[in-house]
């Protein structure tokens, strides 16, 4: 009675709590309710009571629990926005009008299962005897290799291509049972049934064929496993099991083979050793045979596993060999064949003949915490994928299981049905975490591939059929929009890269949609076509809300939308749109409550004739009926001053308008554009004028030597950093600082934002200065104060590969050309966070390009805190858009291949595209993949370090010019008659005289060495001796007298004959032509000795 008492006093406590949140969640109901309304009547509702969906969302999971899903809250929160009025019911944000036969069906579909079978490879060991097997396979994930024993006696070492890169055949009579890497020793070690194996498989010629063979042992050895300690040297220790129930501990070293002195012998002899000899230790554990042995690094434990029904699997330490202490036991009907670990579950997972896996906790041994039931015969091997949480079961049938640890759920089943039962019997299994393949070991190799990674390295990343034209992302409900050339408008749930919904044909049969916006609220997205015509929609339904129709004169040429911007829009019930025709024309187009049809409010006039014709600065005037409407932009007009002098420009240049932004702060009301001709227009309507910032020289006549292309301005972008931002930037530098002051350590030279941060400590901290007034960000809500700050930059990418960054009056404060592995590609978009900490463009040949600029908005502006952090490959084709989601620090590309693609901003890693089957996992991982179509790694430019910097620069030293020693005569310089002064003898040789730099680039070659700068690199770095002075002058030798005493000298004997005297008086005449005459050089290179 007491039991049933609790029960029910439980289960009324639980209607109590759950009564009490369904209250709270009616009342946080009618308060985004209320909101709704308020902003629909245009009243101003303060930030702070603002509900959005994060705060809903953290509301609902704190009354409900976080069991509550985020796509059900997202969808009731979509429809309270949109009809707060509307009906609503708490059981809609537990999906209870979701149906699971979709969930079902995509189960059973072949692209979303864990392991695609059909890719399934095989490898045939070539050399293996006939009706041989693989009894054993192991993975070594520090040298990416795989081993492999046949029962026969071949062991084979595969490298990560799976490639046989070593093997040997051991000659013994008995049987390998198992194989394992000794990583001290760097020896393979295997298991005959009574001796043990070791093999240098490094070695070279004939020396494979030798390895070392221990024995005899007591019992027959049926498993082996190395226990992997990292504080030991030169030793390994071996856990052995045999038939007679007992666990052995070996220990090695490489005193015991003689490897220390083997690399001094020509041949490793092959030896026999005495077991004996060897330090082990050996206790009985089990009742029958141990069939598997594992040493759990995680643990500091080993485990063993028996047929045995009573000690079916120990679990124990390594000192419990050396004693008779009691052990942890694990019981279960018919014992275990096999068993493994899983890390991040904290979970051992058992299977045996009872053809059921129980799971258990380590130190809980008297009854299994989960059960898996499903094989039908016994179950004989299980592995762990550690990443995925998984584990893959294999039954004698040849069935595999794959199970997930967290849920306890089946999520595939696949078995290999070829060849009978008894003819390729799998007897070993092992995952390749580097790779995400199962291995399975029979008479052959069968590797079965994880769908992801066949989806992620071998699919083609395919999102629409055609080209995207658009790529936008939606803040603050998390999804993806994107457009193709074929006029398809699909929308993506961000998180986990499924499709919500699409639109066909949203401006008719066969027109195609060229670009696209979303407002600040996320609520409404607008689109742009090539025949001119604009369309507002429900981003939660896709709905057709507002239009603006085709005008009758109106050309696609001409008329065609180019681009599309929101604006804040004064009051709540309008849409004011900024639109850039393909002509260059800017317009702005407004859409009113009630009314479904858009209207074209002003046109800005073409201002580019007027600025070619030498005017700089255009004075603009507005109407008093412009100036009072509540606009962002008012309707303006040029105020031309008439010139006599009128330039006539080339008609082939082409000088519209090709890129446009916008931006508004208090003080700043700003539109810059940029041309195909490369000017950068600059529209003040604070000042009420339009100046023209640049122009490129000669960019209004066409040359026939340069590309007509070469100017052109492909994207434009205002970079400007919010009061908020900039302390919340001091304040990361000053806590990244203390860190740094805290760990000495080196740092990393790799593009994170801790990285980005700890860059900008300088600098920042006088951004957010107090009594500084506070701007407002129109453009950027989240500048909500006002402040007097520094005036934006604006950034360009360039046609000619070019990034340029310039202030608004006109100055270049960096030209920079992006490092990849091609020559100069031409930019094709730009992106930037909230923050202005990073910049991110793309190129035409696919490339993402990550720079850092958060310090280098900081005034002077210094060029070389403007650095490059990363730059990979995400396309084989153009890049058209460019997309940084700053919260979870990924990377959105669009390419005209037709696919939409994920990255790790600060690392390039590929996250997948959408489209795919699978679910996105943006969680960082070390498993680096590309795409199909995609071989280039990413290029990381390393920080230059402080030493690196200041480093010198030499020129080349000097080389001989023969025409200048022709130039010169061959005795005028010899035969000065006036000795030379000191220090100048080299301006007396004619081989001096010759020498002069060489007509090449001087910064071609640098020096490192420091010893002398001014004599150059060569001779700069020679070793310089001080001979001291010596107290006479009297006996340095003269030019031309060694070689007169050598040819006195040079005659066999010395006679006075007169034979001899008419030879010497010949030689000395010949001498007068051919010897310097005699000059004394002391003065030169000593100064004169005072007296």
């Amino acid at each position: 009675m007491d039991v049933r008492e609790e029960k029910s006093l439980d289960s009324a406590l639980q209607m109590k709590h759950f009564k009490t949140a369904l209250y709270e969640f009616e009342k946080l109901v009618e308060r985004v309710a209320a909101q709704k309304r308020d902003e629909r009547a245009g009243l101003f509702v303060q930030k702070e009571d603002l509900i959005d969906y994060e705060k809903f969302f953290a509301a609902v999971q704190g009354l409900f629990g976080p069991e509550v899903k985020n796509q059900d809250v997202k969808y009731f929160y979509r429809k309270l926005c949109h009809n707060p009025d509307a009906p609503t019911d708490w059981c809609e944000i537990f999906g209870y009008f979701s149906s699971e036969e979709d969930s079902l069906t995509s189960q059973m579909n072949e692209e979303n299962l864990i392991f695609l079978v059909s890719r399934k490879q095989r490898i045939v060991i070539s050399g293996s005897r006939r009706r041989d097997v693989i009894k054993c396979i192991v993975k070594i994930p520090q040298l990416d290799l795989l081993i492999a024993a046949s029962q026969r006696g071949l062991i084979t070492v595969f490298n990560s291509q799976m490639r046989v890169q070593t093997s040997t055949n051991v000659t013994d009579t008995s049987w390998i049972t198992g194989c394992d890497y000794l990583p001290q020793l760097k020896r393979i070690v295997a298991t005959t049934e009574r001796t043990i194996i070791v093999w240098d498989y490094k070695a070279q010629g004939t020396s494979q064929e030798n390895y070392f063979v221990i024995k005899p042992m007591d019992h027959c050895l049926l498993c082996i496993c190395v226990v992997s300690l990292p504080d030991q040297l030169c030793r390994d220790d071996i856990l052995l099991g045999d038939d007679g129930g007992f666990v052995n501990k070996f220990t090695v070293n490489t005193d015991d083979f003689g490897l220390k002195q083997a690399k001094s012998k020509k041949k490793l002899q092959s030896q026999v050793l005495d077991s004996k000899n060897f330090k082990s230790v050996k206790r009985k554990l089990h009742n029958d045979w141990v069939v598997k042995i594992r040493y759990i690094s995680t643990l500091n434990c080993f485990g063993s596993c028996s047929l045995d029904s009573v000690h079916s699997l120990v679990l124990e330490s390594l000192k419990r060999l050396e004693d008779n202490s009691p052990v942890r036991e694990f019981s279960m009907p018919r014992g275990a064949n096999s068993f493994c670990y899983c890390v991040k579950a904290n979970i051992i997972v058992t299977g045996g003949d009872d053809k059921m896996l129980r799971l258990w906790h380590p130190n809980i041994s008297t009854k299994p915490v989960g059960k898996l039931v499903g094989h039908m015969f016994s179950i004989i091997e299980i592995v762990t994928n550690e990443k995925d949480q998984l584990v893959i079961s294999l039954s004698s049938a040849k069935v595999f299981r794959v199970w997930d640890i967290q849920t306890l759920s089946l999520l595939q089943v696949f078995h290999d049905s070829q060849g009978g039962p008894g003819d390729m019997q799998i007897y070993s299994m092992v995952y390749d975490s580097n790779h995400g393949m199962l291995i399975a070991g029979s008479s052959v190799i069968d590797m079965y591939p994880l769908t992801r990674m066949i989806q992620d390295t071998k699919q083609v990343p395919h999102t629409h059929e055609r080209e995207i034209n658009v790529l936008l992302y939606n803040k603050c409900f998390h999804q993806v929009l994107t457009i193709c050339s074929e006029s398809i408008i699909k929308i993506w749930e961000f998180e986990t890269g499924l499709q919500i919904y699409q639109i066909l044909d949203p401006h008719g049969f066969n027109v195609e949609l060229t670009s696209a916006a979303i407002n600040e609220s996320g609520f409404l997205f607008a689109t742009g076509a090539y025949n001119g015509t604009v369309k507002i929609w429900d981003f939660d339904s896709g709905q057709e809300m507002k239009t603006l129709h085709k005008g009758k004169d109106w050309m696609e040429e001409e008329n065609g939308v180019k681009s599309l911007v929101f604006l804040k829009a004064p009051e709540k019930q309008q849409s004011l749109l900024l639109v850039l025709e393909r002509s260059g024309k800017i317009k702005m187009i407004q859409g009113k409550e009630g009314n479904v049809f858009l209207l074209v409010t002003w046109e800005l006039p073409n201002v580019v004739p007027v600025l070619q014709d030498g005017n700089r600065v255009v004075h603009l005037k507005s109407p008093a009926k412009a100036r009072s409407m509540a606009i962002p932009f008012p309707d303006v007009s040029l105020i031309v001053e008439e010139t006599s002098s009128q330039r006539i420009n080339d008609p082939a240049v082409t000088t519209r308008v090709n890129c446009i932004d916008f931006f508004q702060v208090e003080g700043y009301n700003l539109i810059a554009a940029g041309t195909l001709n490369g000017v950068i227009i600059l529209w003040n309507f604070v000042t009420s004028t339009v100046k023209e910032i640049y122009r490129p020289e000669n960019c209004l006549t066409e040359n026939p030597d340069l590309d007509s292309k070469c100017f052109r301005i492909n994207d434009i972008l205002f970079l400007f950093r919010s009061p908020e931002c900039a302390r919340q930037s001091s304040q990361d530098s000053i806590c990244s600082s203390s860190q740094r002051g805290s760990s000495k350590g080196p740092q990393s030279s790799k593009g994170s934002k801790q990285s980005i941060h700890d860059s900008e400590s300088k600098g920042e901290q006088t951004d957010g200065a107090v009594g500084e007034p506070k701007p407002v960000d129109i453009k950027h809500p989240g500048g909500a104060c006002v402040t007097e700050t520094q005036p934006p930059l604006l950034v360009t990418a360039h046609d000619d590969g070019h990034l340029r960054l310039w202030t608004i009056e006109g100055r270049l404060l960096k030209d920079m050309l992006p490092m990849t592995r091609h020559p100069a590609i031409s930019l094709t978009s730009l992106c930037t966070d909230s923050c202005t900490r990073i910049l991110l463009t793309g190129n035409v040949e696919g490339h993402v390009i990550l720079c850092s600029i958060g310090s280098f908005l900081d005034p002077p502006h210094d060029e070389k805190k403007f650095k490059q952090l990363l730059a990979w490959r995400a396309h084989s084709l153009e890049i058209r858009q460019v997309i940084y989601v700053e919260d979870k620090q990924v990377v959105l590309t669009a390419s005209i291949d037709g696919s939409v693609r994920l990255w790790h901003a600060f690392d390039g890693h590929y996250c997948g595209y959408f489209g795919q089957q699978r679910a996105f996992d943006l969680l960082q991982t070390s498993d680096f993949i590309l795409p199909c179509d995609v071989n280039e790694y990413p290029i990381e430019i390393k920080e230059e370090s402080k030493f690196t910097e200041n480093k010198q620069k030499y020129r080349y030293p000097l080389v001989f010019d023969r025409q200048r020693w022709q130039k010169m005569s061959s005795m005028s310089l010899l035969f000065k008659r006036t000795p030379p002064k000191a220090f100048e003898v080299e301006c007396d040789f004619k081989f001096f005289k010759s020498l002069s730099s060489p007509k090449i680039r001087k910064q071609a070659l640098e020096g490192f060495l420091t010893e002398n700068r001014e004599a150059g690199i060569v001779f700069g770095s020679l070793p310089i001796y001080r001979v001291q002075s010596p107290t006479s002058l009297r006996f340095l030798p003269l030019i031309g007298s060694e070689a007169l005493k050598d040819s006195s000298d040079g005659a066999p004997g010395k006679k006075k004959g007169s034979h001899i005297q008419h030879e010497k008086t010949q030689r000395r005449r010949s001498l007068k032509r051919t010897f310097v005459p005699h000059i004394n050089l002391a003065p030169a290179f000593f100064p004169t000795i005072p007296k």
